[in-house]
């Protein structure tokens, strides 16, 4: 609240001098199109001097165009001050003249000039203070004008009452809707800047979306789901069903999956979406779980998109309920599409795995290749360096026994899809050139769950697994812990890192520094060096730093063999 309390008076001001200087060009065009226009009244009232008050009008019109041309060339909010004022003050000296001309206060022209005031006063932004300088000196453009230069009969007095008391009370009427205005144009601002808090608190949580909508459900129920936008900026696909599968409500996001509007979406059962290959599934295990109180999650099933496009989708559901009555069923759904198809992938390269193990490696680690034109040979690096630190680990006693010639040949092949899971992340996170945000570094983190879950599937589907897919998975997994337990995924310390990640962790770091990248010019060996020694016993596992210390040549011989090829 203090936040927005300091906010709002700057963003007031510059929003009501924004609309002041938009307003007086319009109001001044106005002017020089419609002083001209009614010179068709004066033709038809007094056409004696239909000449003269033509002369007056296109005098006025000059001028007034003369004020644009001031405006266009300053922009001060002080200058568009003074111009109103002046195209006032004289809109109104040039009615006084043509009312002295036509019967000073018995003239109905001072009509005009109430016009110009009630225009006035409607349409700009004016606070009340000059609303009241502004109807008082037109005022006294019409009356002082008119009482010193018109010779007065006995009924100008009545007619002199007679329009100061429509003028003043036009005036007094005009002050109350200018107040009005101004109460109106500062709830405005108020709602905007609470809603842009809203917007900022909404970015800051979409990191641990699920978390934050079961912290927020409560909210949303008590408030009669009030704030919709919250749904509609959510990046997944967000539902409310009621107990007979009917859709009550929806985010933006979900419509434009499914190709509807929000309207028609909410005549469409929850049932209709769904691919008839699950709609069993949903209807016989889901939904009467759900709706027997039960919180459903990590529920995995398949829905029509635009066009009858199949998308593969992973549901969190619970009820939701006030004092005890249920409002409705809330689904949040999230779209898997990438993460199945490389489980697909998975699955179908691992049925050629009697025939090639490498082969069916190298096919996997192309999964991510494409996404990256630079992870071909980053690869190859990957895999060399992998291999030259475990033979090394070999020839100390407490490895002898663990590093096998098979290990090594194991880690050589599944060194390589440490990072498979980067398939699952999106390309405008994947591919960004600059620093990541965040928010954009929590999601690029998903990627070593999404590999080591893709790989752990595998695994079990080539009867009970193999020695390199068990690598695998552990490297995809751990090769971003860190030795103090500040790394992720899951904040692994010391020995309970697995010796794959930790051997694979120091040769993708080197690689990462000595390469170049869009975003950084490749390091010499002796700054990445210098990185990787000051991140022994944080970082790296200090025995896997003395490994390569002492293989530091062969890194470098072997960076440049592959480099040249």
């Amino acid at each position: 609240m203090q936040n927005i309390l300091s906010e709002f008076k700057p963003r007031y001001d510059q929003a009501t001098k924004d609309l002041f200087r938009k307003r007086t060009f319009i109001f001044l065009w106005l002017g020089i199109i419609f002083f001209p226009l009614f010179s068709l009244l004066d033709y038809v009232v007094s056409k004696e001097n239909w000449l003269l008050f033509l002369f007056y009008r296109f005098c006025i019109s000059f001028l007034l165009i003369a004020f644009v041309v001031i405006l266009h060339r300053k922009t001060s909010h002080a200058v568009s001050k003074f111009v109103l004022f002046s195209a006032y003050i004289c809109g109104g000296f040039c009615i006084t003249m043509m009312a002295l001309k036509m019967g000073g206060y018995t003239s109905s022209y001072y009509v005009g000039i109430m016009l110009i005031v009630v225009a006035g006063f409607a349409f700009l932004p004016l606070t009340v203070t000059q609303a009241s300088v502004a109807g008082l000196c037109m005022y006294a453009t019409y009356t002082i004008p008119i009482f010193f230069l018109y010779e007065h009969t006995g009924d100008s007095l009545t007619f002199f009452i007679n329009n100061s008391f429509f003028f003043l009370g036009i005036i007094i009427v005009s002050l109350v809707q200018c107040h009005e205005d101004i109460k109106a144009r500062r709830r405005k601002c108020r709602l905007t800047i609470h809603l842009e808090s809203l917007n900022k608190d909404l970015t800051f949580y979409t990191h641990n979306l699920e978390d934050e909508v079961e912290k927020r459900v409560t909210e949303i129920a008590e408030s009669e789901l009030r704030y919709k936008e919250l749904y509609n900026n959510i990046l997944d696909q967000i539902v409310l069903i009621n107990d007979k599968a009917a859709i009550l409500l929806a985010n933006q996001h979900f419509c434009d999956i499914i190709g509807q509007t929000q309207r028609d979406v909410r005549s469409t059962s929850f049932l209709d979406i769904v691919h008839p290959d699950c709609l069993a599934e949903v209807k016989n295990i889901m939904l009467p779980q759900l709706f027997q109180g039960n919180i459903i999650k990590d529920f995995q099933l398949t829905i029509r998109g635009v066009a009858g496009k199949k998308i593969d989708v992973e549901c969190n559901a619970r009820n939701i309920s006030k004092h005890g009555k249920s409002l409705g069923f809330q689904f949040v759904i999230r779209d898997i599409s990438e993460r199945k198809k490389l489980e697909k992938t998975l699955v179908e390269s691992y049925t050629l795995i009697d025939k090639s193990r490498t082969t069916a490696i190298l096919a996997l680690a192309k999964l991510s290749e494409f996404r990256d034109k630079d992870t071909g040979n980053h690869l190859e690096r990957m895999r060399e360096y992998s291999q030259i630190l475990a033979k090394k680990l070999a020839t100390k006693p407490e490895y002898k026994n663990y590093i096998s010639t098979h290990y090594i040949d194991d880690i050589y092949l599944s060194s390589i899809l440490h990072d498979i899971g980067k398939v699952g992340i999106p390309d405008d996170v994947l591919l960004k050139p600059g620093k990541l945000t965040y928010d954009e570094f929590e999601i690029m983190k998903r990627h070593a769950v999404y590999g080591g879950d893709a790989i752990q599937k595998s695994e079990k589907l080539t009867n009970g697994g193999q020695s390199f897919l068990s690598l695998g998975k552990a490297i995809a997994y751990h090769h971003h812990e860190k030795w103090d337990g500040s790394g992720y995924p899951y904040g692994l310390k010391g020995g309970d890192i697995p010796l794959s990640a930790r051997i694979v962790a120091l040769a993708d770091v080197y690689d990462a520094l000595t390469s170049k990248r869009c975003y950084k010019s490749a390091f010499s060996h002796e700054k990445a060096k210098e990185i990787i020694v000051q991140g022994s016993g944080r970082h790296f596992d200090p025995e896997v730093v003395d490994a390569f210390l002492s293989t530091e040549k062969t890194f470098q011989e072997t960076r440049i063999k592959i480099l040249i090829h």
